[in-house]
């Protein structure tokens, strides 16, 4: 996907809003299980409906996301493309389902619960919402997948980030995580 001036100058007119609890059910995934770095869940709200060819990753660098961070020689590197929701939950199951490499995976049951939970956080949807009433909101949402080559991610397997439009084009969600087994 190709960045877009306009989609960095939406980037900048976002507008974080904090939320404790969803950002702790978004990251489930990658907290059960014994990840090696917190990961990172954050939600924006912006003044006007975002272009669709602007949601690339000239709009999420301009987000304040600690996971686009960095300094070296990797910063500024980074990609996004289109994903599907049957991806995203394809990830966070495997995220909690495998666990990290200083934990151990969740079962089966469980990990499809953290899964669920992450992705109904994600969109913003309430605990109670059916189903297949979510099946067919995730549709409707637009679905990016990004790396970036900062000092944040570790560069393997293990990294993830995504980032969400709500049908509105007026709220976004992103959740990032990356795991190791070295240090530092």
């Amino acid at each position: 996907m190709p960045p877009t001036d306009s989609g960095a100058a939406a980037g900048r007119t976002a507008g974080e809003c904090s939320d404790a609890r969803r950002a702790g059910t978004a990251a489930e995934p990658f907290t059960v299980s014994g990840w090696s770095r917190e990961p990172e869940a954050r939600f924006f709200t912006l003044p006007s409906p975002l272009d669709p060819d602007d949601f690339n990753i000239s709009f999420i660098k301009e987000l304040p996301l600690e996971c686009l961070e960095g300094e070296g020689t990797r910063r500024g590197r980074a990609v996004t493309c289109r994903t599907t929701p049957d991806d995203v939950i394809n990830e966070l199951f495997a995220a909690a389902h495998n666990g990290g490499v200083n934990g151990q995976g969740q079962g089966g049951a469980y990990a499809r619960l953290h899964a669920w939970n992450s992705l109904y956080a994600l969109m913003g949807l309430p605990d109670d919402t059916p189903f297949p009433e979510a099946v067919l909101r995730a549709a409707d949402q637009r679905w990016l997948r990004f790396m970036a080559f900062t000092d944040w991610f570790h560069h393997d397997t293990a990294d993830v980030a995504f980032a969400v439009l709500d049908p509105s084009r007026t709220r976004v969600a992103v959740l990032a995580a990356t795991d190791t087994d070295v240090d530092g």
